[in-house]
């Protein structure tokens, strides 16, 4: 066949030089009839044989397939070897855990040697790399950079990623070794062309924020800004939480806006922390402004911290504010929160206060005895008696009527001069099965004295456990009101006997008693016992004195003066208005000693106070002659006193104005008292309703009327 097909070729061949020859065809038509003929020839040739070079074709290929596992075998051992080569070596199993347990247990040197051991041989594992770094920051800070820029470049190709970078950084941001994470940020960029990710601008931020570098911290900002990148929640949530630590303000306020502008959640903790160091430093109000100004919500948190502060300042109006604020939010008050505003509308006696304390009973909030004892000292200093007798009513429904909680509401009618209701508690005390404490026995006997139960001022302190000096004076003073001089002296005669110190205060006590009784013999007895074992001090010329002005005794009265000024006592306010007080008083109303007295007073430098123009307006707002007046009108404006400061003078004044019909005066003086914080007494109501009478206003007279009965709820007398 071969041979067929050579021969065949060769007369082809032939043919065509001989047609080549002839000069007929060009060489490329030439070629073209050649490659056709040797075709034909070959297809000619091979036709009987196309079985048997299917066969052979097929045998070929089914031996590539059958032999095609080995070489695939042998190519994945060759891949399998270069893998291994490439792959670095595996962190020691045994160092593995030797620094996890020394770790766990808070040993960083023997962290540090069980690393230093196996960092050369194989690189370090991220989970363990935060775990060598903190050891690293808590014993060698200085020379944690180097070390660890050493062991990231010899170990590059699996320690030179973002992962590691970022828990590097991490460590070192808290630990505030800002210079080795400023080197550190630049090592990894430039000798591990690690690319900056979000995540690692994040703690670069928070390490500046937490040493308080705003100027760095802003710097970074610009930076991600030219990159087109920006700073996720952490990140503010970051920058926020270094800056607090520092305790600035002003740089935490700008993040919060800035979260707040770009509609990013601000965390509550980042309000309520910012709100505490805004208060610490005494700006919570410009605080409030500019958060609610950004429609930034407050938490309840936050609510307790500002209203809290602004019930140490007193603040009510900007109190009120956030309240308001939070219910229109529909924020729950917290215990704090009711606390502050109890205090602040308790102070000055809103009504506000009763709607918050049954607010708190039907929230189910708790209300101890301390809060209750606390808002009855409030409700003491504020006259606030109805709130007062609320809070007692709460307390009794619970039967929570403590020793405590009555010394509380004793104090509330104490500051009312309800002296007859606050000894009237003592009964109810005894009938809960209670025991006054000394303090209190003291202040009941003080109380029964200044009502004129002396009787019970005697027995109290048979009943008293033991009682002090301020007792015994007590007593002194109960046997004054009865006028009983000798039983002044036997409670002296009991006082030097009882070991309890004696003083030159109780010796002025039964001195008070003889001058109130109009015995001045006795009185005189006392002072020169009290000169031969002590010096008189200018109490005791005091209480002389007044003894001597009782008696409407002027010229002894002056006598005293000189004898007080030899003796060593320049005379003072008390004095020259206890000698003023006898001159307005004798039965003549001698206005020209009284004048002699005040220039007096001027010429000792003495200066005319409160009781000084009560004393001279109570004189002369029964007389007829309106020069007096008018001179004592005019002392009281050269004096320069509010008389909304003092309810005697406040009255005296009123009195004075309205008996000679000084309408101006008088309109001045209601409007100054109704912008003023003074708590009135009931006598001082009646006044103040009598003015507004006498100049024809009957609503404020209303509005009076109102405040005395409801808000304060006394009970009006004849």
């Amino acid at each position: 066949c071969a041979i067929n097909l050579c021969d065949s070729v060769q007369s082809s061949c032939g043919n065509t030089a001989s047609v080549l020859s002839s000069g007929l065809l060009a060489p490329p038509a030439v070629l073209a009839m050649t490659l056709a003929a040797f075709l034909d020839v070959a297809y000619e040739s091979m036709a009987p044989m196309w079985v048997e070079l299917s066969f052979l074709v097929f045998f070929v290929l089914g031996f590539g397939f059958m032999r095609m596992d080995r070489f695939v075998r042998n190519h994945s051992k060759r891949n399998k070897k270069w893998t291994e080569q490439l792959q670095p070596r595996m962190f020691d199993a045994r160092l593995r855990k030797t620094i996890e347990a020394e770790a766990a247990s808070g040993k960083q040197e023997a962290v540090l040697k069980a690393w230093r051991v196996g960092r050369n041989s194989a690189p370090t594992p991220p989970e363990l790399m935060e775990l060598v770094v903190q050891a690293l920051m808590d014993l060698e800070p200085e020379a944690a950079a180097g070390e660890l820029m050493e062991h990231l470049r010899k170990h590059a190709v699996a320690l030179g990623h973002s992962r590691i970078a970022c828990g590097v950084l991490n460590i070192v941001a808290r630990a505030g070794q800002i210079h080795t994470l400023e080197n550190l940020w630049e090592f990894f960029q430039r000798d591990l062309h690690i690319k900056p990710t979000c995540q690692m601008y994040d703690i670069l931020i928070a390490g500046f924020a937490s040493v308080g570098d705003e100027k760095k911290v802003a710097k970074i900002f610009e930076t991600l800004k030219e990159s087109r990148m920006k700073l996720t929640a952490r990140g503010y949530s970051l920058t926020i939480k270094g800056f607090l630590k520092n305790n600035m303000v002003d740089a935490v306020l700008k993040q919060l806006l800035a979260m707040n502008e770009q509609i990013i959640h601000i965390p509550p903790f980042a309000i309520v922390q910012f709100v505490r160091i805004s208060c610490e430093a005494n700006r919570a109000a410009e605080t409030f402004r500019a958060l609610t100004e950004a429609s930034i919500t407050l938490p309840p948190e936050a609510v307790s911290l500002l209203l809290e502060d602004r019930a140490k300042h007193r603040d009510l109006e900007l109190a009120t504010r956030i309240e308001a604020l939070a219910r229109e939010a529909k924020q729950p008050l917290l215990c704090g929160a009711y606390d502050a505003l109890l205090k602040l509308n308790t102070a000055v006696g809103n009504l506000h206060a009763l709607d918050l304390f049954e607010e708190m009973q039907t929230a189910g909030i708790r209300i101890s005895e301390g809060l209750c004892v606390g808002l009855l000292s409030r409700c003491a200093d504020g006259k606030f008696l109805r709130f007062a007798e609320a809070i007692v009513t709460f307390c009794r429904a619970r039967q929570g009527m403590t020793i405590a909680v009555y010394s509380a509401l004793m104090k509330v009618y104490a500051y009312c001069s309800m002296f007859d209701k606050a000894c009237d508690l003592y009964d109810q005390i005894c009938a809960d099965g209670l025991e006054p404490d000394a303090m209190m026995y003291g202040c009941l006997m003080k109380f029964s004295v200044e009502c004129g139960r002396t009787k019970l001022s005697r027995e109290l302190s048979e009943r008293a456990p033991s009682l002090d000096i301020q007792n015994y004076m007590s007593l002194i003073r109960a046997a004054g009101r009865d006028r009983d001089v000798n039983r002044a002296f036997s409670v002296l005669e009991r006082l030097r006997v009882s070991g309890v110190p004696l003083d030159i205060a109780a010796y002025n006590c039964v001195l008070d008693v003889c001058v109130s009784a109009g015995d001045m013999n006795r009185a005189r007895e006392l002072v020169d016992e009290i000169k031969s074992i002590s010096t008189p001090d200018i109490i005791t010329y005091n209480t002389l004195m007044k003894g001597y002005c009782s008696g409407s005794d002027i010229k002894g009265a002056r006598a005293l003066l000189k004898e007080m000024e030899e003796a060593g006592h320049r005379p003072n306010d008390v004095s020259f208005n206890c000698l003023l007080n006898a001159c307005v008083s004798s039965s003549s109303g001698n206005f020209h000693d009284a004048w002699e007295t005040i220039a007096m007073m001027e010429k000792a430098g003495v200066a005319v106070d409160n009781y000084t123009m009560s004393i001279l307006l109570k004189a002369v707002k029964s007389v007829r002659n309106e020069t007096v007046v008018t001179q004592a009108l005019q002392l009281l404006d050269k004096s320069g006193l509010d008389v909304c400061k003092d309810e005697i003078l406040l009255n005296n004044v009123l009195e004075t104005c309205i008996r000679h019909r000084e309408t101006r005066r008088l309109e001045n003086i209601l409007s100054t008292f109704m912008k003023s914080g003074l708590r009135p007494s009931l006598h001082t109501y009646g006044s103040l309703i009598k003015a507004s009478a006498a100049l024809k206003n009957l609503d404020q007279c209303w509005a009076l009327w109102q405040e005395m009965e409801v808000r304060r709820a006394m009970v009006p007398n004849d």
